[in-house]
This record gives C-alpha cells, sequence and structure tokens, in this order.
C-alpha cells in the first residue's frame, strides 16, 4: 500500500528527498517517478521508504513503488516544476531585529539560504533544512548568553552533519540526522536537549514547547523534557505510528492505522479526540489546540478556541499539510496555496500577496513560514 509523497513537489533538477509512507513496505525496494528510478532508495521500515528524486521534466508523474516483486502505483504522485530554487518565506513577528515586540529577526529569511526542503519554527527563532541537508537557524539564539532568548538555539553545531527533519521548541531546537540519531541544541532546563542514551534511530521528531519527542524506526514514540501534564508518558497501548507532534503541555500521535491519540494537558480538550474524527494522514499541534489532516484532505481542529485557532474556514477546501503555530493554524492546500487562521497579533495570518504555490509550511510562536515553489 503506497499512501502518499512528502514532499509531493520538487525541481526538474531531481536530489529531493521524499519520504513515502504507507504499509507492507520490506527490503529491497525499488522506487521510479514517471518510468524514472529514484535513488538512495531506503526502507526505513514498514511503514516508510526515503529516497531521492532524478532529474525529470516538468510536469506531474506516477509514483511506483516495487517491493518483492509486486508494484504499487500512486498515479500523479509527484510534481517536478521548473523553479530551481525552492525558497523560504516568512511573515508575522520579527520583519525587523529591534527586539520589540518578538522581534528578534525571526521572519527576515537569510539572502544565502538557498533551496530547502523542509522548514520549522520556534517561539522567536526559525530552522531550515536545504536541500544538501544542511541546517540553517536564525532569529532569537543568535548567541549562547544563557539569557532569554539566547540560549544559542539559532548556532546550528559545526559537527551536526546532513539531516533528514528539523524541529523548533520553545527555546531549543532539534535535528534527525541522515544516520537516524537525534541533535539538540539550545535551552535545556528540562532536560529537553538531553537526547536519551537507549534512543537508537528515529525516523522523525517533534518539539514542544519543553518536551522533545522522536519516532523510531520501529515505530514507537519516545519522549523526553518536562512532563508536568504526563506528556511524556507514552500510552502503553499505543502501537506503532508514523507521525508525531507537541503542544506546550500536550502530546499527539499518528498510529499507522490513521487514527489519532492525545495525551498530556486536557484542560481545553485539546487531547480529546472527536468522535467522527476518521481516519487521518498528517497532525500538528499549537499552544493548547490540535489538527488533524483527514485522508480525504479536509482539516478539523479542537482544543483552544479562544482566538479561533479551532474554526476551520469554510472555504478552506481540501489539503496536503498542516502546521500549528501558538494560537494559529496554518494549512497548504492542494493548489499550493497557504491559508492561516486565529490569532493575527503581528500579522502572522495574513498571507503576502505575493506568495506563490508552496510545498510546505511550519508555525512559529508570533510567525509563520512556507517553502515556495
Amino acid at each position: 500500500v503506497v499512501g502518499s509523497v512528502a514532499p509531493n513537489v520538487g525541481t526538474i533538477a531531481g536530489g529531493t528527498p521524499i519520504t513515502i509512507t504507507g504499509n507492507y513496505f520490506s527490503g529491497p525496494a525499488t522506487v521510479t517517478l514517471g518510468g524514472v528510478p529514484a535513488t538512495n532508495v531506503q526502507v526505513v521500515n514498514a511503514t516508510t521508504i526515503t529516497t531521492i528524486t532524478p532529474p525529470a521534466p516538468a510536469g506531474s508523474v506516477d509514483v511506483l513503488v516495487t517491493v518483492g516483486g509486486r508494484t504499487v502505483t500512486l498515479a500523479n504522485g509527484f510534481t517536478f516544476n521548473q523553479v530551481k530554487d525552492d525558497i523560504v518565506r516568512a511573515w508575522g513577528a520579527g520583519t525587523t531585529t529591534t527586539g520589540i515586540d518578538s522581534n528578534y529577526g525571526q521572519s527576515i529569511v537569510p539572502v544565502d539560504l538557498g533551496a530547502c526542503t523542509a522548514i520549522a519554527g520556534g517561539w522567536a527563532h526559525s530552522i531550515a533544512l536545504r536541500a544538501d541537508g544542511t541546517v540553517r537557524a536564525w532569529g532569537a539564539g543568535t548567541s549562547n548568553t544563557g539569557i532569554s532568548p539566547n540560549y544559542g538555539q539559532s548556532i546550528v553545531p559545526t559537527d551536526l552533519g546532513p539531516c533528514t527533519a528539523i524541529a523548533g521548541g520553545y527555546l531549543y531546537t532539534l535535528a534527525l540526522r541522515t544516520d537516524g540519531i537525534v541533535r539538540a541544541w539550545g535551552d535545556n532546563y528540562y532536560s529537553q536537549c538531553n537526547i536519551p542514551t537507549d534512543l537508537g534511530p528515529c525516523t522523525a521528531i517533534a518539539a514542544g514547547f519543553y518536551h522533545a519527542l522522536a519516532l523510531r524506526t520501529d515505530g514507537t514514540v519516545r519522549a523526553w523534557g518536562r512532563n508536568a501534564y504526563g506528556q511524556c508518558n507514552i500510552p502503553t497501548n499505543l502501537g506503532p505510528c508514523t507521525a508525531i507532534a507537541g503542544g506546550v503541555n500536550h502530546t499527539i500521535a499518528l498510529r499507522t492505522d490513521g487514527t489519532v491519540r492525545a495525551w498530556g494537558e486536557n484542560y481545553y480538550g485539546q487531547c480529546t479526540i472527536p468522535t467522527n474524527l476518521g481516519l487521518c494522514t498528517a497532525i500538528a499541534a499549537g499552544t493548547h489546540h490540535t489538527i488533524a489532516l483527514h485522508t480525504d484532505g479536509t482539516v478539523t481542529a479542537w482544543g483552544s478556541n479562544s482566538n479561533g485557532e479551532c474554526s476551520v474556514p469554510a472555504e478552506l477546501g481540501l489539503c496536503t499539510a498542516i502546521a500549528g503555530g501558538w494560537w494559529q493554524s496554518v494549512a497548504l492546500r492542494t493548489d499550493g496555496t497557504v491559508r492561516a487562521w486565529g490569532w493575527n497579533s503581528n500579522g502572522q495570518c495574513i498571507i503576502p500577496t505575493d506568495l506563490g504555490p508552496c510545498t510546505a509550511i511550519a508555525g512559529g510562536t508570533l510567525h509563520s513560514l512556507a517553502i515556495q515553489r
């Protein structure tokens, strides 16, 4: 079974790292996009394959996955575009560097950043995963004085090496290396940067306010850091998962069967899964709210709605990705356009008029980010 490809858009030059999710994967496997073989195909586990796209002409192509002699096709599963740079855009707080009203430059994208494949937002800093696997960060934390907000969360370790995923917490940063090893840096008051010695290789990471999360290669979830509300206590009957997300004091997991689980603080009902939620393909978290993307592309949100962050626009339409900021929600629609709703104190929900189609989104505390094709 092949369920999705993420990201599902890349350049005609190839070289885009993609993750294929589904079921019953086992090695060895081959992947082709539009009839052209992909490179570095890795069967991570029974539900995850990673690979790198080949060069190809512009347009949408079928993705074929062959395992054990059987081939499954995901029609129009990937689109090659002619833009050679997937540029990062950001808006909201941090459009200046005055240090007033959380303006730490988190929305001022470095001019030399280059093409990126993933983005993440922290409290007042931004993180980007470049096409070559290197990590960049900017905003608060460009020094390591230990005085809030400068805990060095934007100072990427020189020995980090190439990565496949990134995440931003309150005053710290997480990165997942290509070898599956998790790294963390920045504020460590609650030991959120102390990676468990027995963690082992992982396939995904997520950051809550003061707690960190990792999805191991066997589909099990680990959590560490602040645990005042039990957000780090993994349910014994959770089962294997495909995605994780963290709010301020709660944790969400997407199980391999498409069901959603949540635990930790539930004062606003952020951990109470709607009875009619159904099966989902993605999850995200804000401060006190939870967001889910259904298999049909529709979005549901629940928990605190004090700023309208759970009021999904009626005209939103079908989406391919979701993200949560502090009190805002962000969605990437199937046509590549971005929508945001909720708290708009710093313009974090006002999409730039020149944004254009995007391939990825992220939410920070008072700012939002996207990767533009």
